[in-house]
């Protein structure tokens, strides 16, 4: 019995994004604000977003919340690891982890620590190293 190749492969499925919804930024600044007050060491996540609200980056910034770090895109909704900035404050080396994912499914593009005083000026740096 002679069965064809073409019977025998089987259909890719369609890629589905995973859509995000956003956060306000008022809504992220008061989740900081609320680990603060339960004893999280979150003062540097805080100030990140009191930047960013201060100097209109809010405007065409979006982002999302996942316990402790703070994902932002440019999209909303936003879209589980497409063009995500994903940052975190570790309180108790006190460093900052950036990592970037520019598509789903595929491996950072760009993973960086750095010291606690160097934050928000390197997060506008890769703000203006991704032109958005």
């Amino acid at each position: 019995m002679k069965i064809s190749f073409l019977c025998e492969m089987k259909t890719i499925p369609k890629y589905q994004p995973s859509y995000i919804k956003i956060v306000p930024w008022e809504e992220i600044e008061k989740r900081y604000v609320d680990l603060i007050s339960c004893g999280w060491k979150m003062e540097s996540m805080l100030n990140l977003v009191k930047h960013i609200k201060g100097n209109n980056l809010d405007k065409r910034l979006f982002a999302y919340t996942s316990l402790d770090k703070l994902i932002v895109t440019i999209y909303n909704p936003g879209e589980t690891g497409r063009e995500e900035l994903r940052i975190q404050f570790d309180q108790h080396t006190k460093r900052w982890h950036f990592e970037y994912y520019p598509k789903p499914f595929e491996p950072t593009e760009m993973e960086r620590f750095y010291p606690e005083e160097e934050g928000i000026n390197k997060f506008c740096e890769f703000i203006e190293w991704l032109k958005w």
